[in-house]
């Protein structure tokens, strides 16, 4: 009877040992609680990885530093914005009119009173891989010294955005691999 009393002694000690290994953290006496309970959940920390991202180079940052754009002030946003409410319709006209030709884009920013120098038009980019370019032309007009409003016109869109010109590049930035 002795060893049968054992067996059973073993086993409910061994429930036990089971059943108090398996709570939760923080549910036994002198458990540190996963998140402290008078902090509400949404201050939570989430640490920031420190190190390289793995499909990232290590220098990613620095070597991309060059195409920072100088943020805009309230007044130079809003001189963009109307400068772009001005350069809209004209090059709306010209899609319409199935004009994609950067000539005809550089003349239509000229017509406005925009000086020559402050412009610069340059033909859509050939994608990877072929050699002819598609119909358009990208365009970007400095302003203010630190603004630019640049897009392109094409077949399907006309896109005007006004943003901060950068230091190394101005307002287009250069084509590289």
């Amino acid at each position: 009877m002795r060893a049968g009393k054992i067996i059973w002694l073993t086993a409910v000690a061994s429930l036990a040992v089971l059943a108090l290994g398996c709570a939760a953290p923080g549910t036994r006496d002198g458990d540190v609680p996963a998140v402290p309970t008078n902090t509400p959940a949404s201050s939570a920390v989430v640490a920031e990885p420190t190190g390289p991202q793995a499909d990232a180079p290590p220098n990613h940052a620095d070597n991309n530093g060059w195409k920072q754009r100088h943020e805009l002030s309230a007044a130079d946003q809003r001189t963009g914005q109307k400068l772009a409410a001005r350069i809209r319709p004209k090059l709306e006209a010209l899609r319409a009119a199935g004009d994609f030709a950067p000539a005809s884009t550089q003349r239509e920013l000229l017509e406005l009173g925009i000086k020559a120098a402050a412009i610069e038009v340059t033909a859509m980019r050939p994608p990877t891989g072929q050699e002819t370019p598609p119909p358009g032309a990208v365009y970007a007009v400095h302003f203010a010294n630190v603004g630019c409003v640049i897009g392109d016109v094409r077949p399907d869109r006309v896109m005007v955005e006004v943003t901060g010109s950068a230091s190394e590049f101005g307002c287009l930035e250069p084509f590289s691999h």
